[in-house]
């Protein structure tokens, strides 16, 4: 993105495990997750059988966007956590999950107060790399 300010990442440490982002492949094939105070599997939530047909062809586009399948892609879902160093302790002071991002996601906002809110349709994530240019 072109951004020069430093950010820290959990990638390759316990820290995602620890603070319920992260899964391992067991846990997917026991379906034994639990994500944002919920249980079960990440990959459809969605009661009936063509909703269900179409987050997982959805899920599957993303994640083969990023080079991937969704069993790996899904083996970490997004997370939030803000800490505060003082006085030489270190305190958790704030975790969000799923939708309680969007908040930090500026962009859907605005959108979400749009006529037709995201108007998501079809296979919409793109990076800003990805867009025709004419």
């Amino acid at each position: 993105m072109g951004w020069t300010f430093p950010w820290a990442s959990s990638f390759g440490g316990e820290f995602n495990f620890d603070f319920g982002v992260g899964f391992t492949e067991e846990q997917q094939r026991k379906r034994d997750v639990t994500y944002n105070f919920s249980r079960g599997n990440l990959s459809s939530r969605a009661n009936d059988i063509n909703a269900k047909e179409a987050v997982a062809e959805g899920a599957a586009k993303i994640a083969a966007s990023t080079g991937t399948d969704w069993g790996t892609y899904s083996r970490e879902a997004p997370g939030m956590s803000a800490f505060v160093l003082e006085d030489g302790v270190i305190y958790h002071t704030y975790s969000a999950y799923a939708r309680g991002l969007d908040v930090l996601w500026s962009q859907y906002q605005w959108l979400d107060r749009a006529p037709k809110g995201r108007n998501e349709q079809d296979f919409w994530i793109r990076r800003h790399d990805e867009y025709d240019h004419e």
